[in-house]
């Protein structure tokens, strides 16, 4: 997704002076070397942060150096903000004696001292017009004046001055970057001994709200099965931002017929990035196979599908982008696949206005385990869990013989502006006859008293989980449920409507016709007309939880073929009654 409007409203408000802790550190002689663990946490590059997780001690060390030689301010936060961070302030002033304080703050005000320090600062020093400093905590102090570290995103909020008199600083020395800390590394590859295959598109930006733009671009040609190892995304996405997933076009063209969409000749995804996302590696036992069955000798097609957001509707903003994928001949030994998991992208999933704690679930049902997965199993290595902007809290949870297992991947803080294909620190086994269920939780207070509604704009909503997992299944892509629309209409009391296929949307837009108090276009009157009582914003939020009209199982074929299941309920909350076996609508 690209956008073309970009806000960092973090404001690190440090109004006080004195030096809680002075002392004199010696042998600083450390020189900051960037870690696979470190980033940088503004696009001016002028602030970069290397982290270590000791998962044994339960501590964080960082190291931190900046474009100052002024104070500096780090913080963890829980919504990246100033209310509830933990906020360490630390510098060297110019007689060489270095500080440091730990503090909490509980507002856009001066951040309070904490009765009990839990930062400690190992090393700082001042060279050329940089500082470095390095320091450490408990990844959980126990200090209610501390916010704890947890597996998912964290908050980061960071800030300097010019100067050691520490005071207020200006909109350019602050700023936010969510990251996760204790995540697992990303693998390690030679790329000295891998062939690269760039697909680049070089355009004009669509003067839409949004769009979704398919460009086909021709493969490598191979004379025997290779595989995929690395993939990263081309372009300066750390301003712009867009989701990219690709397929490649199936081998047969004696059978082709004409279709109004031409994804419908691609066979499965190949890959899939998300605003704020790195490279991905894979395992080194593990490779995405390609050149092989019916491509083999064969040049294939990739198709790049990228979703721009363009809220201004600005014209003539031309600029490149693309993805690289880098691929061997020497194959590894296990195939890895790419399985979405989660809620068909609809009308039913519709979030009330001023919703706080809105949940929408996904179900990959046991039946669709049963039948597809091998009888061992299959491992899941890496995730990506997607949704939009109104997107708060994520999980993917797994049950087995009606018990509820370790969540698989979660994300309490999540951040739509970095969405990660996040390598797993444990592979997880789902077995057949398992059952997964992808739970989002949304807030659309910031839509002001309207409706969000599921769709391809970021400013609608999604709940899909990507998984990476290996041996690869040939015959399935997608496992997923959905709640039809036609209930989810009559839910509201909607009698007589009828959909809308309009050039101006990607999905079907919808027109009520009875009751006439709700009488025009649907959103529009969820919007102005419909009482939003708490009654039916619990008894909505029941069904989407407990109520699935159908799961469905996508089978990998040239026309992405459906198969409806039914699946076995797990004794646990949000887990489905199947309240019909007919498929409806999942595209």
């Amino acid at each position: 997704m690209f956008k073309l409007t970009i806000s960092s409203v973090v404001t690190l408000v440090v109004l006080f002076n004195p030096c809680v802790k002075a002392n004199i550190i010696k042998n600083s002689n450390a020189k900051l070397q960037k870690s696979r663990n470190g980033e940088w946490l503004d696009t001016a590059e002028k602030i970069w942060l290397n982290w270590t997780v000791n998962e044994v001690t339960k501590t964080i060390t960082f190291e931190l150096e900046a474009e100052t030689l002024g104070w500096v301010g780090f913080g963890i936060s829980p919504q990246g903000g100033m209310t509830g961070a933990d906020i360490f302030i630390a510098g060297v002033l110019p007689n060489g004696d270095h500080y440091s304080s730990d503090r909490h703050a509980t507002g856009t005000v001066e951040p309070i001292v904490d009765a009990h320090s839990d930062w400690e600062l190992h090393d700082a020093r001042e060279s050329g017009n940089r500082t470095y400093l390095k320091f450490s905590r408990l990844i959980d102090t126990c200090d209610d004046q501390d916010y704890p570290i947890g597996m998912d995103m964290t908050r980061l909020i960071w800030a300097f001055g010019i100067t050691d008199e520490i005071a207020y600083h200006t909109s350019t020395r602050r700023g936010t970057k969510s990251v996760n800390l204790r995540g697992a590394l990303i693998p390690e590859v030679d790329f000295t001994k891998l062939k690269e295959h760039k697909m680049v598109l070089d355009m004009v930006m669509p003067p839409s709200d949004t769009s979704y733009w398919c460009s086909f671009h021709k493969g490598p040609a191979l004379d025997k099965k290779h595989h995929i190892v690395a993939v990263k995304i081309m372009g300066n996405y750390t301003v712009d931002k867009y989701l990219g997933d690709n397929c490649y076009l199936a081998y047969d063209w004696e059978n082709l017929k004409p279709v109004m969409w031409l994804k419908k000749y691609c066979k499965e995804y190949l890959y899939v990035w998300a605003t704020g996302g790195k490279r991905m590696v894979f395992p080194e036992n593990v490779g995405y196979p390609i050149g092989y069955g019916d491509q083999e000798g064969k040049e294939a097609f990739y198709m790049l599908e990228i979703h721009y957001d363009n809220p201004d509707e600005r014209t003539g903003v031309q600029f490149e982008t693309g993805v690289s994928f880098f691929y061997t001949n020497e194959t590894r030994p296990i195939d890895a696949g790419l399985l979405t998991v989660g809620h068909d992208v609809t009308l039913s999933i519709t979030i009330p206005p001023n919703a706080e704690n809105f949940v929408t679930v996904g179900h990959c049902g046991a039946e669709c385990t049963s039948k597809q997965f091998p009888e061992g199993g299959i491992k899941i290595f890496n995730a990506l869990l997607h949704s939009h902007l109104s997107g708060r809290k994520l999980k993917l949870r797994q049950f087995r013989d009606q018990q509820e297992l370790e969540w698989p991947d979660f994300d309490d803080h999540y951040d739509f502006n970095y969405q990660q294909n996040k390598h797993l620190n444990q592979e997880v086994i789902v077995l057949p006859g398992d059952h997964l269920t992808y739970e989002c939780t949304y807030g659309s207070v910031w839509k002001k008293g309207k409706v969000v509604t599921g769709g391809m704009s970021t400013e609608d909503e999604m709940c899909q989980a990507f998984l990476w997992y290996y041996p690869k299944i040939e015959t399935i892509e997608v496992c997923g449920s959905l709640y039809g629309v036609e209930l989810s209409v009559a839910d509201l009391g909607i009698t007589n409507w009828t959909g809308v296929d309009t050039s101006e949307s990607i999905l079907t837009k919808f027109h009520v016709y009875e009751p006439t108090e709700l009488a025009g276009d649907l959103e529009e009157s969820l919007n102005t007309k419909f009482n939003w009582t708490q009654e039916i914003r619990e008894e909505m939020e029941r069904k989407r939880r407990r109520e699935v009209e159908s799961d469905a199982m996508r089978q990998v074929s040239v026309t992405n073929r459906l198969t409806p299941s039914t699946s076995t309920s797990p004794q646990g909350d949000p887990i489905p009654v199947n309240i019909s076996s007919k498929y409806r609508g999942y595209v």
